[in-house]
């Protein structure tokens, strides 16, 4: 269960009856009159406003389409008909989908764009509050098991919801709660059935995505953020699924946390890329603001990771010299005896030579020779003493440190050929800006043990946390653009309904 998802949510509970259709009438003529008498406020507002300013600019009228909304039962959103179709989901049958529709709105001074635009707070308050929510639909509701669900229609005492696996179904009403205005929507990458990239010694993507977003969204609530999560814990939920959440929550920004595979290791730069929506300067400059956030954490780890490696190599250099005095005074000490006669000539005590590139092999005490002929008169040779043997050498090894996939790296929309974002989760996000992370490779044994250290984790999270506080109250817009991508190229499978498996739901129904 994920409480703090819930603590995002504002509790909209209605009573479970359904209003009798002469209350029904008398509810729909009450909003009819309320709008009209709205409209009369607003038509008298402007005329004051257009004889002082010559424009009109009537702040804060969002609320007023909301009170002349449909009245019919049940309470269902408009829809449009989209195909869906894209690189990491496979093509499903047409499915009916909500549009966009005006977020609740945000206080303050907004970036132009309307829905989705970036609230610019301050460094001391970069999330200021989201004030009560509008009136009408409901557009997504979380169950007691932190599940975010969008609603497609309201039928009174209960919601028809899209389920994680694309599934169109009836919740009971008091199974769960409205979700309130947001900041901002993370998403953890992969889950249940869906691993993602797996490293080396066998820790998972879907893991590690979720590990990283937990940490922002403590580190972002204590920061003042309102904050709603795609999945709190590990189960299956497809790419559209992710990307209506977003859509149906109307965040500020929408970040999807990934860690990649594949890449040839042995660069000297990380492969760190982010996809952002195509067309959206909002999540454009997100991306450049990720990048240079989290650039300086990685060259400071990489520095930390070959200079351990250069101790290391210096350690074994220094013991390799104690190895090559020891040979030397053992070879030096068996000339004087096979001199001396006092030894065979085909008589040696020296080591066998090592593999090369091998930790350096124990050299143990020389045994005493019992076999070896007494000095005479005719001895001419001193027989010099040999050096002290080096004890073990039990440093454990520390691999060299390079990065993957360097020559991928950068700040990119990646666009199909109708003009759509190649990503799911970003074509299907509407028009919230949209920005897919993918901080480094997994399937690179250096990356991966960089990825096991709680304190990078912990340096991760708060890169990201920085990135997000810069956009909410700056103008910055951050580095590492390269060119957008226009080709298709086969990046694995996942994000489908096929094989999706569904978490369970409380009181579900077959939608009619």
């Amino acid at each position: 269960m994920s409480g703090s998802v819930k603590s995002t949510v504002t509790d909209q509970r209605s009573s479970g009856a359904r209003p009798s259709p002469t209350r029904r009438r008398a509810q729909r003529r009450g909003r009819l009159l309320l709008a009209g008498v709205a409209a009369v406020t607003v038509a008298a507002a402007a005329v004051a406003v257009i004889a002082l300013t010559g424009r009109l600019s009537l702040p804060g009228l969002t609320g007023i389409p909301d009170l002349l909304a449909s009245t019919d039962e049940p309470d269902v959103l408009s829809s449009r008909t989209v195909e869906s179709e894209g690189a990491d989901d496979k093509p499903v049958e047409n499915v009916t989908e909500k549009p966009s529709t005006t977020p609740v709105p945000l206080p303050g001074p907004l970036e132009s764009s309307g829905r989705g635009s970036a609230l610019l707070g301050t460094p001391d308050e970069p999330f200021p509050s989201l004030g009560a929510p509008t009136v009408g639909a409901t557009r997504a509701v979380v169950t007691d098991d932190g599940l975010v669900l969008p609603v497609v229609a309201d039928f009174g005492s209960a919601w028809q919801v899209h389920t994680m696996c694309e599934q169109l179904v009836r919740i009971d009403r008091d199974d769960a709660t409205p979700v309130g205005a947001a900041h901002i929507v993370l998403d953890a990458g992969h889950g249940g059935t869906e691993p993602g990239a797996v490293g080396p010694s066998g820790l998972t993507e879907k893991e590690l995505n979720l590990e990283v977003v937990l940490r922002v969204r403590q580190r972002l609530e204590r920061l003042g953020a309102t904050v709603v999560l795609t999945r709190g814990s590990d189960h299956n939920i497809t790419t559209k699924a992710r990307g209506r959440i977003a859509d149906a929550v109307a965040p500020a920004l929408f970040v999807s946390v990934h860690h990649n595979g594949g890449g040839t290791p042995g660069g000297d730069t990380p492969g760190t890329m982010a996809f952002t929506k195509a067309g959206s300067d909002h999540a454009t400059r997100f991306g450049g603001l990720f990048f240079e956030a989290l650039q300086p954490v990685l060259e400071s780890a990489a520095a930390e990771r070959r200079a351990a490696y250069q101790a290391y190599v210096d350690e074994v250099d220094a013991y390799e010299a104690l190895v090559d005095a020891y040979d030397r005074s053992v070879v030096a000490r068996d000339q004087a005896l096979v001199t001396n006669g006092q030894l065979p000539a085909t008589a040696t005590t020296v080591p066998s030579p090592r593999d090369t590139g091998a930790p350096p092999k124990p050299r143990l005490r020389e045994p005493t020779f019992s076999t070896t002929v007494p000095p005479t008169a005719s001895t001419t040779v001193e027989v010099p003493t040999t050096v002290e043997p080096p004890p073990a050498f039990t440093t454990e090894p520390v691999a060299p440190f390079s990065f993957a996939g360097s020559g991928n790296r950068g700040v990119r929309a990646w666009v199909r050929a109708d003009g759509q974002d190649y990503l799911s989760v970003l074509r299907h996000s509407g028009d919230v800006p949209t920005v897919l992370v993918e901080y480094l490779y997994l399937t690179n044994p250096a990356e991966e043990a960089l990825l096991m250290d709680e304190s990078f984790l912990d340096a991760q999270a708060d890169a990201l946390v920085s990135a997000i506080v810069d956009y909410f109250s700056t103008s910055k817009r951050g580095s590492g653009y390269v060119a957008d991508e226009y080709d298709d190229q086969p990046i694995g499978g996942g994000g489908s309904p096929d094989g999706c498996v569904e978490p369970k739901l409380p009181s579900i129904g077959t939608a009619e």
